[in-house]
């Protein structure tokens, strides 16, 4: 545990180098918020409700989207790509520690940087700036659960991409590809209640709106129940475990074939 909790670190550290680039992805998330505000209350003119949402909810649920979005793409994906083509990936193998867990440590320190220097000022920017109004309920108990899990589905998935570039080498376009795929069926674009039912019910059986769906959910609908809070944290749970188990069946499959260039 010694040497990921190290890595946790290192990578922190490393990322208050750049930090002044992270500034710059706050205010382009702060503008971000403030165009959705403006084309939302167009769309909500002369209108209380549409689709169950109100104006509102519809707004928390896209302004914590956006500001979870840099959370949820570390570029894990990409590092592996480039660790392959660089030659820097075999040094990671011939650590003796887990390469799985050691990636999923480099992304943490990279979310807990995310976390301290986008995610929260864009938060208090969302409260004290636009007002919103967010009904305080027990989901807000299990957002910050919702969240975590919703870290380790999309770092599972930017795992499994990474281990492409093992056949690949360059994953551009697959990267680019998952990306919009995630966007869009996951509710980060589009609330989920938007989509016409018979989709809605296709979506719920991927993995992409337990990464955004599901923890915003709890934090826009304050009315269900507890057993419907931890039933969602049950679909996310399923899915951490599912993709997990993947990930270490593609790796063990993608390391037979590994080429690395450069060194």
């Amino acid at each position: 545990m010694k040497p990921y909790l190290g890595t946790i670190k290192g990578t922190l550290i490393a990322w208050f180098i750049y930090r002044f680039s992270f500034f710059f992805t706050l205010a382009g998330n702060l503008l971000y918020m403030t165009l959705i505000f403006f084309l939302w209350k167009s769309i909500y003119s002369g209108a209380d409700t549409i689709h169950g949402m109100t104006f509102n909810q519809t707004f928390i649920y896209l302004a914590l989207a956006g500001s979870l979005f840099i959370l949820f793409t570390p570029g894990t994906d990409w590092t592996i790509s480039n660790r392959i083509i660089d030659g820097s990936l075999i040094v990671d193998l011939l650590k003796p520690v887990d390469f799985q867990i050691l990636t999923l440590a480099r992304t943490t320190g990279f979310g807990i940087f995310n976390v301290a220097v986008i995610t929260i000022p864009s938060l208090l920017v969302l409260f004290l700036g636009f007002r919103a109004d967010m009904k305080l309920g027990i989901g807000l108990l299990f957002f910050p659960i919702g969240i975590m899990l919703s870290f380790l589905i999309s770092f599972a998935i930017d795992f499994s991409l990474g281990l492409t570039s093992f056949y690949t080498e360059s994953i551009w376009g697959i990267s680019t590809t998952k990306t919009a795929i995630t966007s869009l069926l996951s509710g980060a674009l589009i609330p989920l209640p938007f989509f016409p039912q018979s989709v809605q019910n296709i979506l719920r059986l991927l993995p992409f709106q337990a990464i955004y769906n599901i923890p915003l959910s709890m934090v826009t609908s304050p009315n269900l129940s507890v057993l419907d809070y931890a039933r969602a944290l049950g679909v996310q749970v399923f899915w951490v475990v599912l993709l997990f188990a993947f990930c270490r069946w593609f790796y063990r499959r993608a390391f037979r074939v590994l080429t690395v260039s450069g060194g």
